[in-house]
């Protein structure tokens, strides 16, 4: 699903169900972006406040895109696991799986990945199994869960939503009106559209420690920022820093 993630056809097939959606926001976290600034900045306060980071004799970041979110001057070895194919910055490795790697991983980094998978929780224990004993895990997550009304979950509204989506026009028109919605009041209209583009999965801070925890992980610390925001979208950004437990 994720081979050419955001590349010009995952940018064009997009837009024909959103035509809002921008090149620009479709490259926001570009290697030297704002953005990417942003988020390594937020990860790096987290993690800085537990351990020294230079001391760090590796960084591993998985789900990392090019490689562009490390720490600011970190000097040890940093490796990528990413099913995209995109090409690396320098002084960033590539890695299939966490078994590939020469050493046994320091810091896992996975950030804004969690909430795409199926199962979660089958790659936290996957990382759990190759994390150093003295390892760290950072995970980062959105806070984009929307408030939702009972209603959506009943049998008159999927004859709606089969209703409206019988149309293209019908349904980008609904979509966007609730996109805008859940922009700035983080709900969904009762005839709105209860949908996501990418994210399957969403998160609180409990629930991310109790997914954290099932994993063989305990949580040091959380830090979390509501209003965070990636190429115009308020997505909210929420992180915790675990060790083996």
């Amino acid at each position: 699903m994720y081979s050419g993630y955001r590349d010009d056809r995952y940018l064009s097939i997009r837009r024909s169900w959103e035509p809002w959606y921008s090149r620009k926001t479709n490259s926001a976290t570009k290697p030297g972006s704002e953005a990417a600034a942003e988020r390594t900045e937020f990860m790096t306060e987290v993690v800085g406040a537990h351990t020294d980071i230079d001391n760090l004799r590796n960084i591993v970041d998985y789900g990392g895109d090019e490689g562009q979110f490390f720490p600011a001057g970190y000097r040890g070895r940093k490796y990528v696991i990413e099913v995209s194919g995109k090409n690396l910055v320098e002084g960033v490795q590539a890695a299939s799986t966490l078994d590939e790697l020469p050493d046994r991983p320091h810091l896992v980094i996975a950030a804004h990945l969690l909430e795409h998978l199926v199962d979660p929780l089958a790659v936290v224990f996957e990382i759990r199994a190759a994390v150093a004993d003295d390892g760290l895990f950072y995970v980062e997550v959105p806070l984009d869960r929307p408030k939702v009304h009972p209603w959506h979950a009943g049998p008159h509204y999927r004859l709606f939503l089969k209703w409206v989506s019988a149309f293209r026009f019908s349904w980008v028109v609904l979509d966007f009106i609730t996109g805008v919605a859940r922009n700035f009041g983080r709900g969904v209209p009762r005839l709105g559209t209860v949908k996501q583009s990418e994210h399957i999965n969403y998160f609180s801070t409990r629930s991310l420690r109790t997914l954290l925890t099932r994993g063989g992980f305990r949580v040091v610390s959380t830090a979390s920022d509501a209003t965070a925001s990636v190429g115009g979208l308020r997505m909210g950004r929420l992180g915790a820093l675990a060790v083996p437990a």
